[in-house]
C-alpha cells in the first residue's frame, strides 16, 4: 500500500541536490508567480464562470508554470451533470475546471474565504455526510454547471487506483477523466502521504514546471439491471486502462490508518532517539556537577545494579539520594539494571547468607579456611565486601520500611 503515496516531497539525495542548488532560484519564482496568480484571482472576481473565463484561467497558470495537456478528448454528448476523475493532487479541481468549468464541492469545511480562494464550494459539509449528499442532488438536479468529485477521496501518486465510493454514481451519468502529472526537470512528489493544497501550490510555484495531462473519456451510464456498484467498478476499470495502472482493493480509509501508524513509529523513533542522547550525555552531566556526581555515587555504592543514566535523570529531579534510592526501590522509576549475568548470580548467592539482624562483622562466610592460593583468599575478601554491602542496604530498606 505504501507505494501508492509519497511520503517525502524530494525523493531522494540526488534530487535534494539538485534543490539545494536550485533554491534560489525557486525562491525567487515563487516570489514572482505569487503576484501573478493575484491577477488569476482578480479574474475569478470580475468575470463570471464560463468556458472563457476558464481559458483566460489556463493560460495565467501556464505563465506561473502549471502546464494543462488534454492528450485525448473522446466526449460525446457533452451533457453529463457529474464529472468523476482519479485524484493525483490538491489541485486537480482547478486543472479540470480549465477545461470543463464545475462546481467543485468542498468535503473537509473550509472557512468561507478558503473555499473562494482555492475554488471550492459550500454544500454543507459541517453539517454530516448526509446533508452533504442531499445538498449535490439537489445542485445536480438544478444547476447548468457539472459538479466535480473524487470517488477515491484521496489523493494517491498516480500508481494505482482506489476503491471508488458509489455515492457520484448514483446521480445519473457521468463524465470520468483521467489525470496524470509529471514535474520537469526534477522528479519531486507532486503531493505527499499529508500534504494540503497551500504547499502542493507553492511547491508547484517553486519547480520550473508541472504539467497535467488529461484524457476526456466517454460520457458514462448506469446500464439496465446494472447495480450502483457494478456500474462503479465498470468506469473504474475503464479509468485504470486509460491510465495503464492497476485498480486495488485500498480505500480512503486505509490511508489515513497509514498515516496513523506512521506517525506512531514517528513518535516512537522519536522518543528513542531522546533517550539515546540523554544516556550518552548523562556522564557528561555527572562532570560537568561534581556534587551530582558524587551524589550518583552514592546511590551506585548502594544499588551498583542501577545504571547510572537513571540515578542522574532521577537525582535531577530530587537532588536528595535517600529519595531516589527510596524511588528505585519502590519502583516509581524505570531501572534498567546493568548487564552483567556473573555479578547478579554472585549476588543472588550472597544473598542467601545474609542475615539483617547480625552485624555485618558477625555475618557467616562461605569460606572458613584460610586459603594458599591467592585468587581463592581474594575471592573471599571480595565475597565479604559484596555482604556488608548488601547487609547495609537490607537494613536501609528496614529502616524506610521497604521490606
Amino acid at each position: 500500500m505504501e507505494s501508492l503515496f509519497n511520503v517525502n516531497r524530494i525523493p531522494d539525495s540526488k534530487t535534494k541536490l539538485m534543490t539545494a542548488l536550485y533554491f534560489p532560484f525557486g525562491v525567487a519564482l515563487v516570489i514572482i508567480r505569487l503576484f501573478i496568480t493575484l491577477h488569476a484571482l482578480l479574474v475569478t472576481c470580475i468575470l463570471p464562470k464560463c468556458a472563457a473565463t476558464s481559458f483566460i484561467l489556463k493560460t495565467i497558470f501556464g505563465v506561473i508554470g502549471i502546464q494543462v495537456v488534454i492528450q485525448e478528448d473522446r466526449r460525446r454528448d457533452k451533457d453529463a451533470k457529474v464529472i468523476v476523475s482519479n485524484h493525483v493532487s490538491n489541485l486537480d479541481h482547478m486543472i479540470i475546471d480549465f477545461i470543463i468549468a464545475n462546481i467543485t464541492p468542498d468535503i473537509v469545511g473550509l472557512s468561507s474565504f478558503m473555499q473562494w480562494l482555492t475554488g471550492f464550494k459550500d454544500f454543507g459539509s459541517s453539517k454530516g455526510a448526509d446533508v452533504l449528499e442531499e445538498n449535490i442532488r439537489k445542485f445536480v438536479r438544478e444547476s447548468k454547471f457539472p459538479v466535480l468529485l473524487h470517488p477515491e477521496k484521496a489523493t494517491t501518486n498516480g500508481t494505482g487506483l482506489l476503491k471508488f465510493m458509489s455515492f457520484p454514481f448514483s446521480l445519473g451519468k457521468v463524465q470520468p477523466v483521467a489525470l496524470q502529472v509529471t514535474r520537469w526537470p526534477m522528479t519531486m512528489a507532486v503531493t505527499t502521504l499529508t500534504s494540503n493544497i497551500y504547499q502542493d501550490f507553492l511547491w508547484s510555484l517553486f519547480v520550473p514546471y508541472t504539467i497535467y495531462k488529461v484524457k476526456l473519456l466517454p460520457e458514462e451510464e448506469c446500464g439496465e439491471g446494472e447495480s450502483v456498484e457494478d456500474f462503479t467498478e465498470r468506469v473504474r476499470k475503464n479509468l485504470a486502462e486509460s491510465l495503464d495502472i492497476p485498480m486495488t482493493e485500498y480505500t480512503w480509509s486505509d490511508k489515513q490508518d497509514l498515516i496513523r501508524r506512521l506517525e506512531e513509529e514517528e513518535a516512537r523513533k522519536r522518543e528513542q532517539q531522546n533517550n539515546t542522547r540523554q544516556r550518552l550525555a548523562a556522564p557528561h552531566r555527572a562532570s560537568s556537577d561534581p556534587e551530582l556526581q558524587r551524589m550518583v555515587q552514592q546511590v551506585r555504592d548502594v544499588l551498583p545494579d542501577t545504571s547510572e543514566a537513571v540515578i542522574l535523570k532521577d537525582l535531577e529531579k530530587t537532588r536528595e539520594v535517600d529519595l531516589t534510592i527510596t524511588n528505585i526501590l519502590e519502583g516509581k522509576i524505570s531501572v534498567e539494571p546493568q548487564k552483567n549475568s556473573q555479578s547478579t548470580d554472585n549476588l543472588l548467592h550472597i544473598r542467601k547468607k545474609i542475615n539483617v539482624h547480625i552485624a555485618p562483622s558477625q555475618q557467616k562466610y562461605g569460606d572458613t579456611t584460610f586459603h594458599t592460593a591467592a585468587p581463592s583468599r581474594m575471592l573471599s575478601l571480595e565475597e565479604r565486601k559484596q555482604i556488608m554491602l548488601e547487609t547495609a542496604r537490607q537494613r536501609y530498606k528496614e529502616k524506610h520500611g521497604l521490606l
